[in-house]
């Protein structure tokens, strides 16, 4: 049921039950240590009346109204001798010499469990039911000079009680307070716990609020940022930059959409009109020379769709194939032996590798970044393609060279984009479909690695660096 509660209900009732329990305790412990003090003096107050009592017995002073205490004063068998204050022997229970026993000569000691019966008098009946502790006091009568106890006397007890009136009157002025203010201060505190959430919360719900807002067709709104620069500053700030990362996949996704579209209406459009020509005139149509150009549009349907399927797979780990020790020199050999047949008579491919070049990955996904790189290096060569690899401190590093006309520096970084082609590529009739060296880009970046356009002194240069198996 807690649970179900709200977050700033949850913690104003936990901030003011554990503020309840730690006053509580306090105020325990504050009466306690009050009624222990005020008992202590008491006790005291006792044993100082005990002794001035004492003295004053010594030298047969007056002690009737001496001391602010009840006393009594008996003799050595027990009985009642003399008292003080309000009290009278029937209102003590039991016994006297059963219930005060006898004094030893300087020896002072509490004597537990006084009790007070039931009293007669309006003055003595604060005492009833009550049990003391009593302070005792051995006095014996001395002579004269107050030097040797008179010859046949016998010392007297006096025991003056301990009372803890002022101790409970203490008490009773402290717990009406805390009574009233232990509670007050607890909800005090879940009060103050419930503004200060809800102030804590505001600019969540803000964000909140401004979350609902954002849908498929509004990734341009951000949530509000508050100054506080706590850790709600730093959600807001991942949650903002998150929307950033998820707006701009969301328009890179559109523009692949729309390429991808743009892309497919080509070949489709071209393979229409051949078909709605040769039917329209099917006396005047090369059928063999027709078929042809339709199949050219197929292949080249269906390569863009293998390259886009691989796009949309590519981060599927079950498309990746199995991950093994793959020799890149290997790669690059039965690619040139697949290639060097289809080459135009004019093209040279080279090869230029030690006897193996390890690298840990994905075979299939290697090689089909080899051959995207051979294709477009192939694409634009002049008169020679040269594949090399080697083996260095900090990985592999594999290269892709032709002599055409290069890639600007501007472009470098652009040509890696999906249906990216440059000026001197983007005849469709070339077999380009933009994508291969986005698949190539994507492949090393998820083996680890990077693939750049360096510098080179006539034409491209393709550097692929993969870290070693």
């Amino acid at each position: 049921m807690l649970s179900r509660l709200s977050t700033r209900l949850r913690t104003s009732l936990a901030a003011g039950l554990a503020a309840l329990l730690l006053l509580g305790g306090g105020a325990w412990w504050l009466r306690s240590r009050l009624y222990d003090a005020q008992l202590a003096a008491a006790e005291s107050e006792a044993q100082a009346q005990a002794r001035e009592l004492s003295n004053g017995f010594k030298y047969g002073r007056q002690l009737a109204n001496n001391g602010q205490l009840p006393y009594l004063v008996l003799d050595r068998g027990g009985q009642l001798v003399l008292m003080g204050g309000p009290l009278t022997t029937q209102h003590l229970v039991g016994p006297l010499p059963t219930l005060v026993p006898d004094l030893a000569p300087d020896n002072w000691q509490s004597v537990q469990r006084i009790a007070i019966g039931p009293v007669g008098t309006a003055a003595a009946n604060r005492y009833s039911g009550r049990t003391f502790v009593a302070m005792g006091a051995w006095s014996p009568l001395l002579d004269k000079d107050g030097l040797q106890p008179k010859p046949g006397s016998s010392p007297f007890t006096i025991y003056v009680l301990a009372t803890p009136f002022a101790a409970e009157a203490s008490l009773h002025t402290i717990d009406p307070v805390l009574r009233v203010g232990v509670p007050a201060a607890a909800l005090l505190v879940a009060l103050m716990a419930w503004v200060a959430t809800s102030r804590a919360l505001r600019p969540v719900e803000a964000i909140r609020a401004e979350l609902a807002e954002i849908g498929e067709h509004r990734l341009d709104r951000r949530v509000p940022v508050p100054p506080s620069g706590d850790e709600i500053t730093r959600m807001a700030r991942t949650t903002n930059a998150t929307l950033d990362r998820l707006e701009r996949s969301a328009a890179q996704q559109q523009r692949f959409v729309a390429d991808a579209s743009h892309e497919l209406r080509s070949p489709i459009a071209a393979l229409r009109t051949n078909l709605e020509v040769s039917l329209a005139h099917p006396e005047r149509t090369d059928w063999p020379a027709a078929t042809q150009e339709a199949l050219t549009s197929v292949e080249r349907l269906q390569q863009l769709t293998e390259d886009l399927l691989f796009l949309a797979r590519g981060t599927h780990p079950a498309t990746a194939g199995q991950l093994t020790t793959v020799d890149l020199a290997a790669v690059l050999r039965e690619l040139a032996d697949q290639y060097r047949p289809v080459l135009d008579a004019r093209l040279v491919l080279r090869v230029d590798t030690p006897e193996a070049v390890l690298v840990r990955g994905s075979r299939i996904r290697l090689h089909r970044l080899v051959r995207n790189l051979l294709d477009n290096a192939k694409r634009h060569a002049a008169t020679e393609v040269v594949l090399s690899a080697r083996q260095t401190a900090f990985g592999c590093v594999l290269e892709v060279r032709d002599d055409g006309p290069g890639v600007p520096p501007e472009d470098r970084e652009r040509i890696f984009e999906p249906f990216t082609r440059l000026d001197e590529a983007r005849s469709r009739d070339a077999g380009g479909s933009g994508l291969g060296l986005a698949i190539a880009a994507d492949v090393a970046t998820r083996h680890g690695g990077t693939l750049r356009v360096a510098h080179a002194p006539r034409g491209a240069r393709f550097v692929l660096e993969l870290p070693s198996a």
